[in-house]
């Protein structure tokens, strides 16, 4: 709509300011967006695949300039949710399924034991380092699994869970940008006809002020 009317979306505008007062990581983030509007023109359905697929904080500029360049909204939509729901969510899963993997984890832990038994001043402490750590997982597993034992007792006796919590703040957070939206566009449309109501008054005034100036011309 923006682009439609000839205005500039707050989002662009601000990529306009000074970044000499900014932090270093900011300053890189704004100079990336910077280079992704220039490079806007580009934004065909590779590159937008390429930005859903991997998480990164330009996707969102993304978005915006592919409604401000009047990019198709199939190929937006389609290439996003190739690249969110199913790229992304399978990169997410191998790796989350990699790092809880014991047998990774127990090769991983043996070799930075070979690593550490062969650095000088570290293999005399090692032994009894490895025992303390050993016995600090140990308790940590046996704790992990009391607290989720207790906590399924106790979701049995007591209906209020934290999903039901969590879907409650989600549901309303849905309901509030609903209610935002109509009524944003019930504004919109007021504004609209308000205007036009004063236009045709002032219209209509005019015309009656031209008439009395036209009788006494005459």
């Amino acid at each position: 709509t923006a682009s439609m009317s000839g205005q500039k979306v707050e989002e662009l505008a601000e990529l306009d300011a000074s970044i000499s007062k900014e932090g270093f990581l900011s300053s890189i983030l704004r100079r990336a967006k910077r280079w992704l509007m220039s490079h806007s023109q580009y934004l065909n359905f590779p590159t937008i695949l390429l930005l859903a697929s991997v998480p990164n904080p330009l996707f969102d500029l993304a978005g915006i300039l592919c409604g401000q360049f009047n990019v198709p909204f199939w190929k937006f939509f389609l290439a996003t949710l190739i690249g969110k729901a199913i790229i992304k969510v399978y990169m997410q899963t191998t790796l989350v399924i990699t790092l809880c993997n014991n047998q990774l984890l127990e090769l991983v832990e043996e070799r930075l034991v070979w690593v550490f038994s062969n650095s000088p001043g570290v293999s005399s402490i090692l032994p009894s380092l490895v025992t303390k750590l050993k016995t600090a997982k140990d308790k940590f597993l046996m704790a992990s699994v009391a607290t989720s034992a207790s906590s399924a007792a106790k979701g049995k006796k007591w209906n209020l869970s934290f999903s039901l919590i969590w879907n409650t703040v989600v549901w309303l957070m849905v309901v509030n940008f609903i209610v935002q939206i109509i009524t944003s566009t019930a504004q919109s449309y007021l504004k609209k006809q308000q205007e036009l109501e004063i236009s045709m008054k002032s219209s209509a005034t005019m015309s009656s002020a031209s008439e009395p100036a036209a009788g006494i011309s005459n």
